[in-house]
């Protein structure tokens, strides 16, 4: 029986793709430079987290390359953070919810599972993204119990890597083979999660997945967690 849910947080409860496309066109007005460079944003993007996620480079380490080659600039690390600091404060003004987030993660919360956010953002920006969105329900909801956020920066160890989804279940208080992992990321949320040997489902709200709303899982987990 299922007893444990993980979510994935960005493009699966948050709209990501959507707040870093707005967000790079503020952040080059800001510079001066070209809009509409979103494809390129996320292209290089993806290059340098799918390296962190391989274990090449820092989570900071990361965003400074990212900067630099996004820029085309020679910069120190502390230069390139600096610089991408400005990308930062404009994603922050963007963050949405998807509007079957907040109404999952309650149903989830009142139907007796214990339920974990699997991240491989770092603490302090995913937490502010489910205080900003309303998705921090410990405020919100008159239960015992609260959404329990899993950077994987603090793990040590990023998805798809087993040892990440091993030591989420491990605070969730809940073996693998009882917990169901939900995310839009094929690799991280449902591969590298059913590897560890836990359940999982591939979200894709253009339809071509699990499930295109996370919604859905009322239907796939219709009895209350025991």
């Amino acid at each position: 029986m299922i007893r444990a849910l993980l979510f994935d947080l960005d493009d699966t409860l948050l709209d990501h793709t959507g707040a870093a496309r707005d967000a790079v066109d503020q952040w080059c007005r800001e510079l001066g430079l070209p809009e509409g460079q979103h494809a390129r944003f996320a292209a290089i993007e993806r290059k340098w987290f799918n390296a962190y996620e391989r274990g090449e480079v820092t989570h900071q380490g990361q965003r400074a390359a990212r900067c630099r080659e996004f820029l085309g600039r020679e910069m120190s690390d502390a230069e390139a953070l600096t610089a991408y600091d400005g990308y930062l404060s404009a994603y922050r003004e963007q963050w949405r919810a998807f509007a079957d987030a907040l109404p999952t993660l309650t149903w989830a919360l009142e139907s007796g599972f214990q339920v974990g956010v699997l991240t491989n953002g770092e603490r302090e920006m995913q937490q502010a993204k489910l205080e900003a969105t309303g998705l921090a329900l410990a405020d919100v909801l008159l239960i015992p119990t609260d959404v329990l956020l899993i950077p994987t920066v603090d793990l040590g160890c990023p998805k798809p890597q087993r040892a990440a989804y091993l030591a989420a279940c491990d605070q969730l208080g809940a073996a693998p083979a009882d917990t169901l992992m939900e995310g839009d990321s094929l690799a991280n949320d449902v591969q590298g999660a059913r590897t560890a040997g836990l359940h999982a489902l591939h979200l894709d709200r253009a339809g071509n997945g699990d499930l295109r709303l996370l919604s859905a899982l009322k239907e796939v987990l219709p009895r209350k967690a025991s």
